[in-house]
């Protein structure tokens, strides 16, 4: 696994340990935490963009499922177009190649809701022409199609998941950037006022990190080979809407403080589900009240 101690990394890492499963995971903590890991794993503990074929195909001789999990994210102030570049193309385009040189291990591969470049309002749909905006919406793109280009020259099976706003516990920031959640409840916690940007109506989907671990495990079996599923709750929720619910779980007294609108203003950014539905036989099933309660209990448990 690849991205092995980021965020979802550590919650999929967690869940093939507890199925029995051997994990050969590699992160070189940039945007990752080894101390998220509190299970068995074999650690690579390198830059993914370090690593060449050869060094690759080490890693995955003797795997069944590689899943891909490691990106440069677009929004960290560590990254640059180029780091964007070598990381989340480049350095796939090597993993590709050493699984074909490893035996052909299938690839899953997170690919994001920022290849299609929309801000809504209509939801989006994989049959939609990706429009990206940025260079890492287009590198997850490029991700997506080095796949299908690997499968036909070499022979590796591959599936693909776009990511939408995944959340949970153990979910915190690179580079000084924070999701909204985790901004605001950090807030809440030291008695401060959460933040609206804007008039708060712009909408994102939310989408529980155990839900997107259920489906990665999906996309990994044979029957769902070259399945390309968004992954999202299928519900838009503002920004105004989302608040008055932290702020509820939290049980605090705080009202917002509004900020001036920012890039997101009038966004509604919202997944279409239907395809996993049919294809995975999945749906998003943590509530968001329920998902922010365990967040919430997380960052009290952990002072994170």
């Amino acid at each position: 696994m690849t991205g092995a101690a980021g965020f979802i990394g550590s919650h999929l890492t967690a869940r093939l340990t507890e199925l029995g499963t051997e994990v050969v995971g590699i992160d070189n903590e940039r945007s990752g935490d080894w101390s998220r890991v509190t299970v068995p794993c074999e650690r690579i503990e390198q830059d993914l963009a370090s690593l060449s074929v050869e060094d690759l195909t080490d890693a995955l001789t003797g795997a069944d499922l590689c899943f891909h999990l490691a990106a440069e994210k677009y929004n960290s102030s560590q990254s640059t177009p180029q780091r964007v570049i070598d990381v989340n193309i480049s350095a796939t385009r090597r993993l590709v190649d050493a699984a074909a040189a490893a035996g052909s291990p299938k690839i899953v591969f997170t690919s994001s809701l920022y290849a299609y470049g929309s801000l809504g309002p209509e939801p989006m749909r994989e049959a939609d022409l990706p429009a990206p905006t940025t260079t890492y919406g287009m590198s997850k793109v490029a991700g997506e199609h080095l796949l299908r280009i690997g499968e036909r020259d070499h022979g590796p099976r591959w599936s693909a998941a776009r990511l939408f706003f995944v959340y949970g516990p153990r979910q915190y920031a690179e580079g000084g950037y924070k999701s909204v959640i985790v901004s605001n409840f950090e807030r809440i916690r030291q008695g401060e006022r959460p933040t609206i940007y804007g008039d708060g109506k712009q909408s994102l989907d939310y989408v529980y990190v155990d839900d997107v671990v259920d489906a990665l495990m999906a996309l990994g079996e044979p029957a769902n080979d070259g399945a390309l599923c968004n992954l999202g709750s299928g519900t838009a929720t503002s920004v105004n809407d989302l608040t008055d619910l932290m702020v509820d779980v939290a049980g605090a007294d705080a009202e917002p403080e509004m900020c001036p609108p920012d890039w997101t203003a009038g966004s509604v950014r919202v997944a279409d589900t239907s395809h996993a539905a049919t294809r995975l036989a999945w749906k998003s099933r943590t509530p968001l009240r329920e998902g922010l309660r365990r967040v919430w209990d997380w960052m009290e448990a952990s002072g994170g």
